[in-house]
């Protein structure tokens, strides 16, 4: 009866351990999510105000807009990472729109 005890109690110790391990897992991983999509709604803001900025200077380029919808998309569908690339690639046209301004215009002799 003894052995029967302790055994029981082994089994119930391991499950309780597997389920305490899986559910720092889920815990880990929506945590990891709720970074991600912080981090997405950051880069989305900074690459909405860069294309609003190129807009108003009438320095956007096509690559930035379409960057920046698809972006909005990849954050719909919950795809953060994607959503945070395109918001990066979205700002970095939009940037370069702008900086092109700076530049003179092009001659040919």
């Amino acid at each position: 009866m003894k052995f029967r005890v302790r055994f029981d109690l082994c089994r119930w110790f391991v499950i309780w351990a597997a389920l305490a391990i899986s559910g720092t897992a889920l815990a880990s991983e929506a945590s990891e999510k709720s970074l991600l999509r912080n981090e997405a709604v950051a880069q989305l803001e900074m690459a909405i105000s860069a294309v609003q900025e190129a807009e108003r200077r009438k320095a956007l380029w096509i690559p930035a807009a379409e960057a920046l919808d698809e972006a909005r998309a990849a954050f719909d569908l919950g795809e953060f990472v994607q959503s945070i690339e395109l918001a990066r690639s979205a700002r970095q046209f939009a940037e370069l729109g702008i900086k092109q301004l700076a530049a003179p215009p092009y001659r040919h002799f």
